[in-house]
């Protein structure tokens, strides 16, 4: 094939994003018939049908005692450190997340403290809970990367000592286990993400999973303005409410969530069977634990013949919206950069990774999904075995696209 860059056509004729919406016919059909009943009770938030019955079915899902569900998955960390007095000090977060589970730190009062990783599992290295001693740390929020599932124990254990509160950060980890265990069942409050580009979606969304009928409690009074009931106010609230229609879409899509993992499943193996064995190309491996296959990630290292972002580049070009997540990690935003005397400590752990990551699509518009895998693994390899010329190319231009991408994660 010949690339876009030497003035091919791109490979796709739509522009393909890393988190293309997952919504089955099956899905839409179902929605629109749980929208007429929403119609039929007149009633479309505050607390309504809809919104329990999801709330009824995640708890059997994940097997909690409670969840609460929120407008979105910000709203949701931010009420559950403020329901669990976490407003000073500081917030031990990976620098490898997505930058709103730094800033909701802030928003609480405290200050994120950015930790190295695991460099296997991309997650919050347990042993950065050990190392960091001050006092001032009141917490840790770990983060399950792509749905890999944290060593939540270690941490809990390491944690204990000290005295800092786990808050987790569940973004990605819809449906995904660690030794048979889902988020929700670590016997520490963690928090998901219904985004519309996440695995399961309810156009935007969160929730909080925890067996403490306390807190939630607390966080239902905080999600509708700090009401406890009908005239009383109790505490500072705000509202993080979701509406009947976003969880009449998530009861909607809840049957569809096996064929979804496996036809991502079937996506992810196609991409390890196209680039297998490519010189420099090494694929993220998380055959220890269960995901939902929502992302794939390799990592461009020696030998592959070009840089991480020459390939990404190359990729926008052929519509292939490539994300370099999370680069270049939250301790290196601007804003976190500019406030840290001397500028941000290094971290190499997270920053060999985020230097060379890429995540591909894994599903598709206007193309089938298995069809669109095999067409961008295609430029991958076409990029390695061209290599010369594409540096050559990349060396000249001096305007890359992928620096105007989206911020969505």
């Amino acid at each position: 094939m010949k690339l876009a860059i030497f003035g091919g056509d791109p490979r796709f004729g739509k522009e393909q994003p890393v988190g293309l919406p997952l919504v089955e016919e099956e899905t839409a059909a179902r929605y629109r018939t749980i929208m007429e009943r929403v119609f039929e009770n007149n009633f479309f938030t505050n607390d309504g049908p809809m919104v329990r019955r999801f709330e009824e079915a995640l708890a059997e899902r994940f097997r909690v005692a409670q969840v609460v569900a929120m407008a979105n998955a910000t709203l949701a960390q931010m009420l559950l450190m403020r329901a669990m007095g976490i407003h000073s000090g500081w917030v031990l977060v990976s620098a490898n997340t997505f930058i709103s589970t730094a800033h909701v730190c802030e928003w609480a009062g405290a200050k994120p403290f950015f930790c190295d990783v695991d460099p296997l599992t991309l997650n919050l290295d347990p042993g950065e809970i050990g190392r960091l001693t001050s006092p001032d740390v009141k917490a840790v929020v770990p983060t399950h990367v792509f749905g890999i599932i944290a060593d939540l124990p270690a941490m809990a254990e390491l944690a204990a000592k000290r005295g800092i509160r786990i808050i987790v950060d569940a973004a990605h980890a819809f449906d995904c286990e660690r030794n048979g265990i889902r988020p929700g069942g670590f016997d520490v409050p963690e928090f998901l993400s219904f985004h519309a580009t996440k695995f399961f979606s309810t156009f935007e969304g969160g929730a909080v999973l925890t067996n403490d009928a306390a807190l939630a409690g607390a966080m239902r009074e905080l999600r509708n303005f700090g009401f406890a009931g009908i005239d009383s106010v109790t505490a500072l609230g705000i509202n993080a409410k979701m509406n009947e229609a976003s969880a009449a879409f998530g009861l909607a899509s809840l049957p569809a969530l096996e064929g979804r993992r496996e036809r991502l499943k079937a996506v992810h193996d196609r991409y390890c069977l196209e680039l297998s064995g490519l010189p420099g190309l090494r694929i993220h491996d998380f055959s220890a634990v269960r995901t939902n296959h929502r992302y794939f990630a390799v990592f461009v290292e020696e030998g592959y013949g070009t840089c991480r972002d020459a390939l990404c580049e190359v990729l926008w070009r052929e519509k292939i919206l490539a994300r370099r997540y999370f680069y270049p990690g939250c301790h290196r935003m601007r804003y976190y950069a500019e406030k840290t005397p001397g500028g941000p400590a290094p971290l190499p752990k997270v920053e060999a990774a985020l230097g060379s990551i890429v995540c591909l699509p894994t599903s598709f518009d206007g193309v089938d999904d298995l069809e669109g895998a095999t067409r961008v693994a295609e430029v991958i390899r076409v990029v390695h075995d061209d290599a010369r010329r594409v540096n050559a190319w990349w060396n000249k231009e001096a305007n890359p696209l992928l620096k105007k991408g989206p911020d969505d994660a």
